[in-house]
């Protein structure tokens, strides 16, 4: 998993709850891994332009959803809320604007895709006036959180967009036996 989607979540989880409640959801990664961050640092020290497996995320975020019934969405919805306007107007904007309608959005997710995460193919078709249907197949670094994130990034692209009412249903997932993961996002003006 590429290190800006990191950072980024982990400065938001710093700023919400605190660096002291950042430094306990690495408290599980395992030794090995725990060289790659530095707790004295904002967001672990993880650089947004390096490359990280996702073992060393993924104790993170079991950390982080444990005591929550929801895989983590609501929280995922929260922090993308915050995060992804903050990424579209920094180091992403360029591909922000290159793919700021529905359509470009669609044809362009999969290289989007790419340049946060190394496993998965995703894909969207829009299927319709206000409708498009996103699919994330062979993703061997899936993590609910990741999952919940991936739908909300979604959802609040459209709105940087312009589609203010939207709605998402997330129609299957890896997480719960299906063989690839699909959200369906309803979107108008």
């Amino acid at each position: 998993m590429k290190g800006a989607a990191m950072r980024e979540m982990l400065l938001w989880h710093d700023g919400r709850y605190g660096h002291e409640a950042t430094v306990r959801l690495a408290e599980k990664v395992p030794p090995h891994l725990a060289r790659m961050i530095d707790p004295t640092q904002p967001a672990l020290g993880i650089l947004a332009s390096t490359w990280y497996p996702v073992s060393l995320s993924h104790p993170m975020l079991d950390r982080v959803i444990e005591d929550r019934g929801d895989e983590g969405r609501e929280l995922a919805r929260e922090a993308n809320r915050d995060v992804v306007p903050r990424m579209i107007r920094g180091v992403y904007k360029i591909l922000f604007d290159v793919a700021a309608s529905p359509e470009l959005y669609a044809r362009h997710v999969g290289r989007l895709w790419r340049r946060l995460h190394s496993t998965g193919d995703r894909s969207m078709v829009i299927r319709g006036p206000g409708e498009a249907l996103s699919t994330v197949e062979s993703w061997r670094g899936h993590h609910p959180f990741v999952c919940w994130s991936t739908v909300y990034t979604m959802a609040y692209v459209f709105e940087a967009m312009g589609y203010r009412r939207w709605s998402v249903e997330r129609l299957a997932c890896v997480g719960h036996g299906a063989a690839r993961c699909e959200t369906l996002l309803r979107y108008e003006k």
